[in-house]
């Protein structure tokens, strides 16, 4: 007997560690809103962390300026890729030249030299080249941007065409410029993209909301979605109501209108006296007279 209830006993130790490996995993009815919340949560965690990656990857990219630096970075021998590539090709591709990496450094670039509004007003030249920021960076998030400007005069003639259709000359002026000298790869969003309820996150490259509570229970409620640009919550198909009712933002439904007393003058305790048709018996004025008063001596009879 005692064996049969040892034996019964280690069944059970078995299969209660087989179902609850450990106490994690007991999930009590109060605990289902936070599970929920914190699963809620994850894909703008992992929406950050691909910026993340992607921020530190470009980093590393636009360091590289030729095609065996890729691979290298890659992991894989340029002398595998580019054997292969000239045994075997395709006819097409036998034409094919590698692509260049256009970094970021100032180029040549046509520039306006003059903008007027005046139609009769015509200059030369009416644009030149200077060095400019163009290039690629190693992401999207970030953009070729000046570091360093130069502001250069330069001198154009100017014309003026008359009513009787000649051409006036008007002289030289002095145009300035900016030509860029050094640039660099630089986030695309800057701070002062961001709004008043964000902040700004440098490894992103990004403004992120400030107010993660907010977001937190706006993310718990179905019908609701969280605008990450203006950091507030707001109904998922906002719509129009009838007449007489009203689209709640907070129940993300049309409510009746409430009508409220104030919206009315209350006329209780107020005697109109429709029934009267005849004058109040009201007192006459009475008003005393002045026996000095000029107004009131008898005047003289005219001879």
């Amino acid at each position: 007997m005692s064996h049969l209830i040892r034996y019964r006993t280690l069944v059970l130790v078995i299969f209660c560690g087989l179902v609850m490996p450990h106490k994690a995993e007991i999930v009590f009815p109060d605990q289902i809103a936070s599970r929920q919340s914190k699963f809620l949560v994850e894909p703008r965690t992992a929406e950050n962390t691909a910026l993340l990656l992607r921020s530190q990857s470009s980093e590393t990219v636009k360091r590289i300026n030729s095609p065996e630096e890729f691979l290298r970075m890659i992991g894989v021998s340029p002398s595998q890729v580019f054997l292969t590539s000239r045994m075997g090709v395709p006819e097409e591709r036998s034409n094919s030249e590698m692509a260049k990496q256009a970094n970021c450094e100032p180029s040549p670039t046509v520039v306006p030299t003059y903008q007027r509004n005046d139609p009769s007003i015509i200059y030369f030249p009416r644009c030149t080249r200077v060095k400019r920021c163009t290039g690629c960076c190693g992401s999207e998030l970030l953009s070729c941007q000046p570091k360093e400007i130069e502001t250069r005069n330069f001198e154009i003639m100017l014309a003026k065409l008359t009513a009787q259709g000649r051409f006036e000359y008007q002289g030289k002026q002095i145009v300035p410029i900016d030509e860029h000298i050094r640039c660099g790869c630089d986030c695309v969003i800057k701070p002062s993209d961001c709004t008043p309820k964000q902040v700004y996150k440098e490894n992103l490259c990004r403004c992120v909301c400030s107010n993660t509570d907010d977001r937190a229970k706006c993310i718990e409620h179905p019908d609701k979605i969280w605008d990450s640009i203006y950091c507030n919550c707001s109904c998922r198909n906002a719509h129009e109501c009838s007449t007489g009712f009203f689209y709640n933002q907070n129940t993300c439904r049309c409510e009746q209108l409430p009508i409220s007393r104030s919206w009315f003058t209350s006329t209780k305790g107020t005697d109109y006296k429709f029934g009267q048709t005849q004058k109040p018996d009201v007192p006459p004025v009475i008003i005393p007279l002045d026996a000095n008063d000029p107004r009131r001596k008898p005047k003289p009879d005219p001879e």
